[in-house]
């Protein structure tokens, strides 16, 4: 699918002519004849716009629709400013709940298409996108890792922290490490309490969080490996070939010399992944750097999985234990049970 950006597509507003004028008629013939889509009460959209969008982008424009009315008065927050600022999250699936934080508010209150939580969101926590106002980095951090799951908060952090001590790509060294040092004690220290409803949670998360995840994909691997019993994991790992060259691995377990690739469908589709090569020509060079690493002293062997392994936990048990690597069974099983309910929808 052609995707467009939900933040520039046109909007079109009944309101701006009133229920009887000829231009808000022209927009409800425009519904019925397949031309516009219906957002919501009184808003439009084109249909070649919808049609482009993914879940993430259809919610963003419904987001959009909701700001300019029963939502102007309030900031877009938690999965709704994870969808605005393009974080990943383990479900590619919006629904069309939109998530605002109301300084109005007491409490929580759901309504048709949104849902309201009371709060304030200071004016150094607000960034604008387009036309709506939204949480920044750090507060959406925040927010989401107090009333998401615990892989939902990894992803979302690792990518807040990616942005924030890597906005210019991987580098290593002292001064990305202060730097990390920094943000994740700045994440820490807006939680509070433990006694704050999902404040331990966050701080599980945040701990564990880690900018050197390059993406969703990668950070959720981190995550069923840690449930599979697997904590100590190191993160884009580099090791020199006899070539000379440098080949930097997705996941390395140290204590057992196996490093792990996850190897998605876009590395045979995207043209700028494939840089001129076909996919089974992709294939073949990962092959040979396989080999290549397996020369390595501390490599001991190559495991290459894909994102239905991670769905299916037990399959990427089966790949690592056919390189020697020992999993508790019932570590297995926990992972396989939090794996389920993680994709069936049960946790955010």
């Amino acid at each position: 699918m052609e995707h467009t950006d939900p933040i520039t597509c046109e909007l079109r507003f009944a309101a701006t002519h009133g229920d009887g004028a000829p231009e808000t008629i022209a927009l409800r013939s425009g519904v019925a004849d397949g031309s516009l889509v219906r957002i919501h009460r009184g808003v439009y959209a084109t249909a070649s716009d919808w049609e482009k969008l993914d879940s993430r982008g259809r919610h963003v424009l419904l987001t959009r629709a909701l700001a300019t009315g029963p939502a102007r008065h309030c900031v877009v927050s938690h999965v709704s400013a994870l969808a605005a600022l393009d974080l990943p999250r383990v479900h590619d699936d919006f629904d069309d709940t939109v998530t605002v934080t109301d300084p109005r508010r007491t409490s929580t209150k759901t309504s048709s298409h949104l849902l309201r939580r009371p709060g304030q969101v200071p004016a150094d926590d607000l960034v604008r996108l387009g036309d709506l106002s939204v949480t920044g980095l750090r507060r959406t951090a925040v927010d989401v890792a107090r009333t998401a799951s615990f892989a939902a908060a990894v992803l979302c952090t690792d990518a807040v922290l990616r942005r924030l001590v890597l906005p210019n790509g991987h580098r290593t060294g002292p001064v990305v490490a202060a730097a990390l040092r920094r943000e994740r004690e700045a994440l820490l220290g807006r939680l509070g309490p433990t006694t704050h409803p999902g404040n331990r949670a966050a701080r599980r998360a945040f701990q564990f969080a880690s900018p050197f995840a390059e993406n969703g994909g990668e950070s959720l691997l981190r995550v069923v490996l840690f449930e599979l019993g697997l904590s100590n994991v190191e993160l884009q790992r580099e090791f020199h070939l006899a070539d000379g060259r440098v080949a930097r691995c997705d996941t390395y377990l140290a204590a057992h010399g196996v490093a792990v690739e996850l190897n998605g469908f876009v590395k045979l589709t995207d043209p700028r992944m494939l840089a001129g090569r076909t996919p089974a020509e992709v294939v073949r060079d990962r092959a040979r750097r396989d080999r290549s690493l397996c020369q390595v002293p501390e490599v001991r062997a190559v495991v290459n999985c894909e994102y239905p392994d991670l769905v299916v936990p037990d399959r990427l048990g089966e790949l690592l234990r056919d390189v020697g690597v020992g999993l508790d069974r019932r570590r297995v099983t926990a992972a396989a049970r939090a794996a389920a309910r993680r994709f069936r929808g049960d946790t955010p």
